[in-house]
């Protein structure tokens, strides 16, 4: 049994049209929504092992903000990986794919449609939207990264952060 947890990157400012998609900041909502998910995270004693972080800034500033604001992250190993940087499902499924078969789980903090269209594929029922700050953790049936396959997760939990505003 493997764990993926994936975390959609906090709202970003569109303030500077002169900024890369890549270098787009957290927005003030976006800080506001990591408070409310990592909160809730603590909450319900999640302690993340291995975290994946994209290397956008928006991606980067989200995992600083959890840090900040729960323990969530305290013992993990922080791994800063521009394949996340993706916008593409495929792409995100075969990096998996290729994590190190002794890993129980894995947190991704990354961007949309790959997420989305990630965890829909991998769920064997439908989540749907995946808005920004949400959080989602799969329970898979496999015991190697390798075997990910359609419809082999069940969905253990979903924190959105319009649950708590």
């Amino acid at each position: 049994m493997k764990t993926l947890y994936l975390l959609r990157h906090a709202k970003s400012a569109w303030d500077d049209d002169k900024l890369t998609d890549a270098d787009r900041p957290i927005s003030k909502r976006g800080k506001r929504d990591c408070q409310l998910v990592a909160a809730e995270m603590q909450r319900n004693g999640k302690h993340i092992a291995h975290v994946y972080c994209s290397t956008a800034k928006r991606a980067q500033e989200t995992l600083k903000r959890f840090q900040v604001e729960s323990d969530v992250f305290d013992d993990a190993e922080i791994v800063h990986e521009n394949a996340i940087y993706t916008f593409e499902a495929a792409k995100l499924l075969a990096w998996l794919k290729e994590l190190p078969q002794s890993k129980d789980s894995a947190f991704i903090i990354g961007h949309n449609p790959a997420l989305a269209d990630l965890a829909n594929y991998l769920y064997d029922g439908k989540i749907g939207n995946v808005g920004t700050c949400t959080f989602l953790e799969l329970e898979i049936n496999i015991e190697y990264w390798d075997q990910l396959r359609a419809d082999s997760a069940k969905l253990s939990d979903i924190i959105r952060p319009k649950q708590f505003r």
